[in-house]
């Protein structure tokens, strides 16, 4: 396995990864890190199968603005799709591979991985390790440099944080990918202004891996095993990557490394309001505050740093999508709207309560300027 991990310094990890990779991300560059597994469960939890089986001949999508009509199984292969699942009533109704992907394929989730620790927020919460959302970071973590935030404004991405976006070895994005000690760097945070707009950031997430590391008295991975991934019946082993051996710090921001299959299991959990074979693993309650459009900023000036983005102009100033407690929203009737998980090149887990469905789409590039949640959509409103 190829690691930095034997380096010593974020330069050294930098160039090493520049020369590798010509530092573009890549959903199995899960290869170049230190990682902890997850073993799969002995008696793992399966899907039915429906017997009215999907098939998909056409799809439509937009591209630049266009909308265009494609062959389904051309337009997975050409967009860079490797895994597309749909689960409807609790069973399998379609499920593809494609790109020499298969079922027992591990996958990068990139920040599909945040909305893993939203969870495990409101478990510390509902454990009484956490008094509430509104509690400031610094009763947790004295020695951080930002004293006047909250977990929920790290849940929101709306804490003040200052970053910088960019692979340059100066920039915040670079650091957070490749820092061989990342709590060293959680601790190095700093607040900007007072005013306090969304700015989605990756600091927010180690911040929070501070917070769940002070109060569980332990490691996110295992936290996280204990409380979801061994209860859900994984299938096939998983990972976390880690910022480096040495330091053994979980890169929550991004780092999950998973099948499909199993990915499929955390997102029926949440449409299930965190209940998992008869047992409540996450709180109702958090479930629903944690992806509902209620108390979510609406005001157009607090996604602001996004006005010239793709999130903004598609999104945010049309008043089609929100962001709660590391959960996209998609606004799409009045209540109970679909949700989703987004990371980057693609990878979407998208929950649809109006149709009692979950949909996963895993991917090696974004393959189209239309939003995946959006294409995925459309696919579940077909079944």
């Amino acid at each position: 396995m190829k690691s930095y991990t034997k380096q010593d310094s974020y330069l050294q990890a930098y160039f090493s990864y520049l020369k590798m990779h010509k530092f573009s991300v890549s959903y199995n560059d899960y290869d170049f890190f230190s990682t902890r597994e997850f073993p799969a469960n002995n008696i793992p939890y399966h899907f039915n199968r429906s017997q009215k089986q999907t098939e998909f001949s056409l799809i439509e999508y937009r591209h630049k603005g266009v909308a265009r009509t494609e062959p389904f199984s051309s337009f997975m292969e050409n967009s860079g799709t490797n895994a597309l699942l749909i689960i409807k009533d609790g069973a399998i109704v379609y499920e593809g591979y494609f790109n020499g992907h298969k079922r027992d394929t591990p996958h990068k989730l990139f920040s599909i991985t945040k909305s893993f620790v939203s969870a495990l927020i409101g478990i510390a919460i509902s454990q009484g390790k956490i008094n509430s959302v509104d509690d400031l970071v610094k009763n947790y973590v004295p020695e951080l440099n930002i004293k006047n935030v909250t977990i929920k404004q790290l849940l929101q991405m709306d804490a003040g944080i200052k970053y910088k976006e960019g692979y340059f070895p100066w920039k915040d994005e670079a650091k957070v990918y490749l820092y061989p000690d990342a709590r060293k760097l959680a601790l190095s945070v700093e607040e900007g202004t007072n005013d306090k707009f969304f700015h989605y950031n990756d600091y927010h997430l180690l911040v929070l891996g501070l917070v769940l590391e002070r109060v569980t008295g332990g490691t996110v991975s295992e936290y996280l095993y204990d409380n979801i991934l061994r209860p859900l019946g994984m299938e096939y082993p998983s990972h976390m990557i880690l910022d480096s051996e040495k330091s053994s710090f979980e890169k929550i921001e991004s780092g999950l490394v998973m099948t499909a299959i199993d990915l499929a299991k955390f997102g029926s959990l949440y449409l299930k309001n965190g209940e998992w074979e008869g047992k409540q693993l996450i709180p109702k309650d958090w479930v629903e505050e944690s992806v509902s459009h209620l108390n979510v900023p609406s005001n157009i000036e607090h996604f602001r740093y996004y006005d010239n983005h793709p999130w903004g102009k598609m999104w945010f100033k049309q008043n089609k999508a929100y962001y709660k407690y590391l959960w996209w929203g998609h606004k799409n009737i009045e209540q109970n709207n679909d949700f989703f998980a987004l990371g980057s090149l693609g990878q979407v887990l998208y929950i649809s309560p109006e149709n009692n469905a979950v949909a996963i789409r895993l991917g090696k590039k974004w393959g189209v300027m239309d939003w995946w949640p959006t294409i995925l959509y459309k696919l579940v409103n077909q079944l």
